[in-house]
């Protein structure tokens, strides 16, 4: 998941590798041209493919695809509308326009008008729209085998797949001689012109319209020109193919402006743009494509690895933009889940304790232990005030409860972090907490989150959690448990009983676990201030699932900032913490200390429903407690909940409850395990990619 800066900077790196514009953008056109035919096709001259093109290389894109098009089809199955004046046209955007007309593929442009998107001296990125001068005036570039005159035009600026990118390198041909003069024209007339005129009719009778008119690195609103010619696309209700974003679409952020097309498929180059997936992009973008075009691996733009280095030029006009980020899927996930040995008991899974509950949020906490049984493991404690126990302990009977010290009105009493620290030790082996759920904000549970975070003075860290990693081989990968792992009751792998070193730790106050921070938890740690959750003692496995209003209190940020800058604000949460952040929302962003980030596509807008973070949280301890490290549960958790969200839901936009998606929980593990949803080659076109694959049964992502 790449921002606008980082593209610009892999076209560079691709260029210096030797892969020229020229090369990338053929690769790209003819790639997409296939996916094309693949989801909308066959076409004719009845129904033809209909490209609106600007004058930059998303045009140049555009323009690729329909020569490939005209060949597979003929020239009649295709009609291309270039929205600025070919003598303008500059680099491979003017070698492709000459290359339509040795095709013979129909094609109109603008007379006296400036290319949307195309080189424009120090404004490189500007769109038409401005200034005064001539209305412009349609010129028809030519009909099937009509000869036209030659485009002018030099090699421009722009990488082949941003609107400005790198110099071209020193070994690409030139596009031509120099472009035309500026006296050619500049204004524009938002009247409806021939050029407008003909693009209507054509979009009317099209099976499928290409967007190639705006691409990566333009930013704002298109200008009028520009917005009258998508205004036209977007009124006739034909099926939208867009070429690496939608047009408008911001690259960064996701906004849009009303006459950014609603696309049924993106095609995008390279790697994903977090425009696609933030903001107005899901909506905007439809069903995304990944389109591999031959960037060099070593181009450094964090594709294929663990993203978190920040970009110049990204959003907030500061030099440290959107990190990269690398999107989760199902063979991924698949790597990172625990395997159970053969002789694994419940003690192999280990004991997930949710602190939380009181009166009038029990729920919160049953949701929570529920998910964590569902999602495996071995055993699960509700620890709650007293007054509510007989309430928490009717739903599941798997499900064990401490009766904790409470207040008169059954609230959360300080004594109760001693008490819970002293039940735990009645439990051997891997013990994991997730803390908030239903905890409330009293006194008591702010002193109790102190306590067992090990802020309220020096605690001392369980020696059985400190002994589990010497019970995995040195390359157990990801964290996963060995076999032998320590158990309880003196089964096969069972930790040896805590002696007086934990006796003595009771004395120091609660020993610190693996914790697992939710809901009121995260609210209370804002009180006490994020960056002293740094200062816990020995550094224990912490994991937080704020959602963007928690976030904000989090990190004394605005709930809107939050959700305008998400990538940054989920590294940020990481950074301070010293630990693993997941930022709940549509697109899930998981990042760890070290400055790691993930994004998961998947889920389900009929989530946006109660209980399903209680539900996340108790699916995070669940796979802690599995023995997987802090990030590789975060992930593992993260995926399995969104699918099982889909899994879930009867149709999109229906609403699910979290008992739904707990209940599925065992079905998703089970196509993750298989390979579902799967993230090969898209409708088996080698180098396309799904960025969110279908669910098996789904059908193909056609509409």
């Amino acid at each position: 998941m790449l921002s606008a800066a980082a593209v610009r900077r892999g076209d560079r790196l691709a260029a210096d590798a030797g892969l020229g514009g020229p090369v990338l953008m053929e690769t790209a056109g003819r790639t997409a041209a296939t996916l094309l035919w693949k989801v909308a096709g066959p076409f004719s001259a009845r129904q033809p493919v209909v490209v609106l093109a600007g004058g930059g290389n998303n045009g140049g894109d555009g323009m690729v695809l329909a020569r490939w098009v005209a060949r597979w089809a003929g020239p009649a199955a295709v009609k291309v509308f270039l929205l600025a004046e070919p003598g303008r046209l500059r680099g491979e955007a003017a070698v492709q326009w000459s290359l339509l007309a040795r095709a013979g593929v129909p094609a109109f442009a603008l007379a006296g008008e400036p290319a949307p998107g195309a080189q424009q001296g120090p404004h490189q990125h500007q769109n038409p729209g401005t200034g005064a001068g001539a209305a412009p005036v349609a010129a028809e570039f030519p009909e099937p085998g009509a000869a036209r005159p030659p485009a002018a035009g030099s090699a421009g600026a722009a990488g082949p797949h941003t609107e400005t990118g790198p110099q071209p390198a020193a070994d690409r041909p030139a596009a031509g001689g120099p472009p035309a003069a500026a006296g050619a024209g500049s204004g524009v007339g938002l009247a409806v012109d021939p050029f407008l005129d003909h693009l209507e009719a054509a979009v009317a009778r099209a099976r499928v319209v290409v967007d190639a008119l705006l691409g990566v690195g333009v930013r704002g609103a298109p200008r009028p020109l520009a917005a009258r010619a998508l205004q036209v696309v977007g009124a006739a209700g034909v099926p939208v193919f867009a070429l690496d974003l939608p047009s408008g679409l911001d690259t960064d952020t996701g906004e849009a402006a009303p006459v950014v097309p609603r696309a049924t498929w993106t095609a995008t180059f390279a790697a994903a743009k977090w425009g696609l997936v933030l903001g107005q992009g899901p909506e905007r973008a439809g069903q995304v494509f990944v389109v591999d075009i031959g960037w060099p691996q070593e181009t450094g733009t964090g594709v294929g690895g663990t993203g978190g280095e920040a970009e110049a030029g990204a959003p907030g006009g500061g030099t440290g933009g959107f990190p990269s980020a690398r999107v989760l899927d199902a063979a991924g996930v698949a790597a990172l889940l625990p395997r159970r040995p053969w002789d694994a008991h419940k003690g192999w899974a280990g004991h997930v304790v949710v602190a939380g509950g009181r009166p009038g949020q029990v729920g919160a906490a049953v949701l929570a232990g529920t998910a964590a049984l569902q999602a495996g493991a071995g055993t699960v404690t509700l620890a709650v005030p007293a007054p509510v126990r007989t309430e928490a302990a009717v739903h599941r009977p798997e499900i064990m409860t401490w009766a904790l010290p409470a207040t008169a009105g059954g609230e959360w009493d300080a004594a109760a972090a001693t008490a819970l620290a002293q039940r735990e030790r009645e439990r051997r082996g891997r013990v994991v907490r997730v803390i908030g759920p239903g905890l409330g904000q009293s006194p008591g549970a702010a002193a109790c989150l102190a306590a067992w975070l090990g802020l309220d003075r020096p605690a001392a860290r369980d020696p059985a959690e400190g002994a589990s990693d010497d019970d995995r081989p040195a390359d157990a990968p990801h964290g996963r448990p060995a076999d032998g792992a320590p158990g309880t009751d003196g089964e096969p792998g069972a930790r040896a009983p805590e002696g007086a070193a934990a006796a003595g730790s009771a004395a120091d106050g609660p020993v610190c676990r693996p914790t697992v921070l939710d809901a009121d938890g995260l609210n209370l740690a804002a009180l006490l201030g994020i960056d002293r959750l740094r200062e816990r003692p020995g550094s224990f496995p912490l994991v937080l699932t704020p959602h963007p209003g928690e976030a904000a209190r989090l990190l004394g940020w605005t709930t809107a900032r939050v959700q305008a800058e998400r990538p940054r604000a989920a590294v940020e949460l990481a950074r301070r913490a010293g630990a693993v952040a997941v930022l709940k929302g549509a697109g899930t962003l998981i990042a760890g200390p070290g400055g790691e980030l993930y994004i998961c596509t998947r889920g389900h807008p009929g989530m946006a429903s109660a209980g399903m973070g209680d539900a996340l949280a108790g699916i995070v301890g669940a796979f802690l407690a599995q023995g997987l490290e802090p990030l590789a549960a975060a992930l593992v958790a993260v995926f399995v909940h969104a699918l099982a969200g889909e899994l879930a839901a009867p149709a999109e936009g229906i609403p699910v409850q979290a008992t739904q998606l707990i209940a599925r929980l065992p079905e998703a593990l089970d196509r993750i395990r298989r390979g579902s949803p799967g993230s090969a080659a898209a409708l088996g076109i080698p180098g396309v990619a799904w960025l969110r694959p279908p669910l098996e049964g789904d059908g193909a992502p056609v509409s």
